[in-house]
């Protein structure tokens, strides 16, 4: 029997994932078709900002990743309601966070010294009739600008909302001096949105990564359009300032500044949940990440998902390696998958909500346990508990009450 061949499209979490998981283990040939070299990603706009939590750092060690240089240690989250500090809690593992430009360009570069071929193009569906006739499997891990293969939508999320809940800004930054201890800062403003602050690491050296998550038409829904680096870096003093005066005490109003002009993003994320799987001319398409399961950011998931469910592709790869890949491979995939997305997604959805009554508790009771405040923090890195959690009681009583 030949040798199996895959095409990945897209080397973010997803596809570079799962292109060094099936490198290493080798019963395959892997391709990778990438719309940008590692020196454009590097030179280019930040992606967005990211935790990478401690199952990602595990999979890296795994599937032989490359070493990627420094990134900034993070072991509690501190929680701020209006301005005044709830709670701390710490983390049971340590997750790390670092310029993503310097990530994704790492771990694309280091694709080639693990056989496997990059080949940059960029696709569109009209491709993939010509790859179903080049390869046995295509992987769509084209990330937000996905999905290019046409996958059913997934009507399993009981809560998908119908536009954009946040207009999401992110920025990293000189001129902020850093608060205490190695933790990530969540600002809730209620009716208006969050911020999450932290350090990160970028070519530049250590810099404060500001991330605003703004109801959309809110007051702080302030910084509009892409009118520049220069532009950008007043409008986000100004919104510090009116909304944010514990971070903007911090500011060093001479030094602060973008890392460099490319080192801000605005988006607003129109969450969309697909079944990932579909075929063309024949041929098995797969989905994984943000191609087929995109999620607002509000709890840092993204990425953490996408690694999941790169993992699980390959185990299900891996599985089926000496079987025809089929609808039942297919099937098995979705079986692995399925509920990490949903209940992930409908989290996350819950999130940019007011909070349920369970989860108002929990949140009461961390501001005076640091148990419970651990507890709560932990949940960031379970999130199927943190939908039992949030939702406070069973996806099967919550389906029957919508």
């Amino acid at each position: 029997m030949s040798r199996k061949k895959i095409a990945v499209i897209g080397a973010g979490m997803a596809g570079s994932t799962l292109a060094y998981a099936l490198a290493n283990d080798g019963f395959c040939d892997v391709q990778v078709f990438v719309s940008k070299d590692a020196e454009e990603i590097r030179k280019g706009r930040i992606p967005s900002t990211q935790v990478h939590f401690h199952p990602v750092l595990e999979r890296e060690q795994r599937y032989g990743m490359p070493d990627y240089g420094e990134a900034y240690g993070i072991d509690a989250i501190e929680l701020l309601m209006g301005g005044q500090k709830m709670f701390k809690g710490r983390a049971a593992r340590q997750s790390v966070t670092l310029d993503q430009r310097i990530y994704l360009s790492a771990l694309l570069e280091g694709l080639p010294g693990k056989g496997v071929q990059v080949r940059k193009a960029r696709l569109s569906p009209n491709d993939l009739p010509r790859l179903a006739e080049e390869f046995d499997l295509i992987v769509d891990a084209s990330g937000k600008i996905g999905p290019l293969g046409p996958f059913p939508v997934n009507r399993g999320i009981s809560n998908a909302p119908s536009f954009p809940q946040r207009v999401c800004t992110a920025g990293l930054f000189h001129g902020i001096e850093p608060d205490e201890g190695h933790k990530m800062s969540y600002h809730i403003l209620p009716g208006l949105g969050e911020m999450f602050e932290l350090t990160t690491v970028t070519e530049h050296g250590p810099a404060r990564s500001l991330l605003l998550e703004a109801v959309p038409g809110s007051e702080l829904d302030r910084i509009k359009g892409d009118k520049g680096p220069i532009t950008f870096i007043q409008e986000m003093k100004e919104l510090l300032k009116a909304f944010f005066p514990s971070i903007y005490e911090r500011v060093d109003e001479e030094r602060f500044r973008l890392v460099d002009d490319q080192a801000y993003t605005r988006l607003a994320i129109q969450p969309r949940f697909h079944l990932p799987y579909t075929s063309v001319n024949g041929t098995l398409v797969l989905g994984c990440g943000d191609s087929v399961a995109l999620n607002d950011p509000i709890t840092g998931q993204g990425a953490n998902l996408a690694s999941f469910c790169a993992e699980a592709l390959f185990d299900t790869l891996k599985e089926f390696a000496d079987r025809e890949w089929n609808v039942f491979l297919a099937e098995r995939y979705w079986d692995r998958i399925r509920e990490m997305v949903v209940k992930v997604s409908e989290w996350t959805n819950a999130m940019m909500g007011p909070p349920s009554d369970s989860f108002a508790d929990l949140l009461v009771r961390a501001s005076q346990s640091q148990e419970t405040a651990d507890e709560l923090v932990n949940l960031f890195l379970n999130p199927i508990q943190a939908h039992e959690a949030f939702f406070g009681i069973s996806r099967t009583e919550l389906l029957r009450n919508i």
